[in-house]
């Protein structure tokens, strides 16, 4: 990804949602309160919600009219969303589509070391295994850009700092950018090169994450002493 225009202003909920914004980082975190349209923001740009007045360019390219299935941007949510009746195989194949050729399935399965799961039912998998299952299924279809949406929340801080990491590792080496949503600093600080603060729908700063959020990252690390 070279650069990522999102521009709207749109009501969502009790709020106006108003974001003027080019992203040409690798990496970027929405990070902020809840309710103040982080989730909103992946919902257009994956192309889940399109309101009036909005714009999504990818590269010089537009994608504001486009569905979901033909921008290349894949959405992983908090629930996972995976599907219950296929295997953690079925899963990430599904994903593939006319690509599953070019190795996007055993690369997803090695990555996040899935094959003893592979012939797994989902419903007989943790929380954290069902989160690596739908990451993999995401980068098995050859995105250009995911976006996660407090995928990480509620993971032992050990097996998340892994997987981010697996993550950032795998999406740098191929040009896949990432736009995440957390409130969480020190995740924003290990998988974010950029981050956006958000609040009451309107980007309230925009830089390097450990700049923005140099006074949440201080409090967290007083708080360890």
């Amino acid at each position: 990804m070279k650069e990522l225009k999102i521009k709207c202003d749109a009501p969502i909920g009790g709020i106006r949602l108003r974001v003027d914004t080019t992203l040409s980082n690798p990496s970027t975190a929405l990070f902020g309160p809840s309710g103040s349209g982080k989730s909103s923001l992946l919902r257009i740009v994956a192309g889940l919600w399109i309101p009036a007045g909005t714009e999504v360019r990818l590269d010089g390219v537009d994608l504001t009219q486009l569905p979901p299935h033909k921008r290349r941007i894949a959405l992983v949510a908090q629930e996972t969303a995976l599907f219950p009746h296929m295997s953690v195989a079925e899963n990430i194949q599904f994903a593939t589509g006319p690509r599953s050729g070019e190795g996007g399935f055993e690369t997803a399965l090695h990555l996040f070391d899935l094959q003893p799961l592979q012939n797994a039912r989902i419903a007989t998998l943790s929380g954290g295994e069902r989160k690596r299952v739908a990451i993999a299924r995401a980068l098995a279809s050859f995105p250009r850009v995911l976006l996660l949406d407090e995928v990480f929340t509620g993971m032992h801080r050990t097996q998340r700092n892994d997987l981010i990491l697996r993550v950032r590792e795998h999406c740098a080496q191929r040009g896949i950018g990432i736009l995440s949503v957390t409130h969480e600093p020190t995740e924003a600080l290990l998988l974010n090169d950029e981050t956006l603060a958000m609040d009451d729908g309107k980007i309230t700063a925009q830089g390097p994450t450990r700049e923005v959020l140099s006074n949440d990252l201080s409090l967290l690390e007083s708080t360890r002493d």
